[in-house]
């Protein structure tokens, strides 16, 4: 692919990496959907998955973003980015973390959907530990479970699902949506997935330009990046690193179209964690990025940024 097809700059694109698989010709998918949101009441002693997916089910919700920040995990599971030992990965997983005692989760959302006919969760948060430690990861959704009730809010949908299936460009199996039968293309919200080796930003306006969408927020946005380069100048090497979108809005550009204007914590291989705004056209997806957007400002979640210390 040339660079403008990637939205990315030689910069960025001198980043990008060869999956192992062949690329898939669609790279950016995006559905526009009916909004339905809901505050949901979480029972203790329930995983992660088993908790949301009872709500979603509940609602008749089959793609959807959940706010998790306040949520106590006991026992709490995570993993962290880590490069790949063979081949038939660019990057992988580290083993399992298993910190000690309740964990509160500081900022957090999730993307539900389905995996092997089960409820199930991707999902990104920000924590600290039993020492105070500041600390993020990718947490384990059938192995972390609630110590307390928690009031969260899901905004999902009826129209689109999030099917869990194997994907032969990374050989990892991903979110991806499918529209149902009928999905009449409108609605307030959209569910997207970005591919491997796109700039996170470019991609992210290209599908608010898609859907005609000039003004809204990200409801949720997970996933992976090649290393970053932030719009201040710092930048971490090209390195696996897994990123939560803690503020996002679109605003009206100059030119009319939807501009990104995005905050995230990324953690990379060590646990270190680095925030920061994201430079647009220098920024690869490295396995895959999950967003729902909100074509208005409505009702947000609950702020998860505002209070947190930024990482030393």
């Amino acid at each position: 692919m040339s660079a403008s097809m990637q939205g990315l700059l030689p910069e960025g694109l001198s980043k990008c990496l060869r999956q192992p698989g062949t690329a898939r010709p669609t790279r950016i998918e995006s559905f526009r959907c009916a909004q339905r949101v809901f505050d949901i009441s979480l029972q203790p002693g329930l995983t992660l998955a088993e908790a949301v997916g009872a709500q979603a089910a509940r609602h008749g919700i089959t793609a959807g973003a959940v706010t998790l920040q306040g949520a106590v995990l006991e026992p709490m599971r995570f993993v962290l980015p880590a490069y790949a030992e063979t081949d038939r990965h660019v990057a992988y997983y580290s083993a399992t973390h298993a910190p000690e005692g309740p964990v509160r989760l500081e900022a957090a959302t999730a993307s539900f959907g389905c995996k092997d006919g089960a409820a199930f969760l991707h999902c990104h948060a920000l924590w600290r530990d039993a020492a105070g430690r500041e600390m993020a990861g990718h947490i384990l959704p059938n192995e972390a479970r609630l110590a307390a009730p928690l009031q969260a809010r899901l905004t999902g949908t009826d129209e689109v699902s999030l099917q869990a299936r194997f994907d032969p460009e990374t050989n990892f199996t991903l979110f991806r949506p499918e529209a149902a039968p009928g999905h009449g293309a409108a609605g307030g919200l959209i569910v997207a997935q970005i591919g491997p080796n796109e700039d996170f930003i470019s991609a992210i306006e290209t599908i608010c330009q898609r859907h005609g969408l000039r003004q809204g927020r990200i409801l949720s946005g997970i996933g992976s990046l090649i290393g970053v380069k932030f719009a201040d100048g710092r930048e971490i090497p090209a390195q696996p690193t897994e990123l939560l979108v803690l503020e996002g809005e679109i605003r009206p550009g100059p030119e009319g179209a939807g501009v990104a204007e995005i905050e995230i914590v990324l953690v990379d291989v060590a646990g270190r964690l680095h925030r920061g705004r994201p430079a647009k056209g220098l920024n690869p997806v490295l396995i895959c990025a999950e967003l729902f957007i909100a074509d208005h400002a409505g009702d947000p979640p609950a702020e998860m940024a505002r209070s947190l210390t930024p990482p030393r």
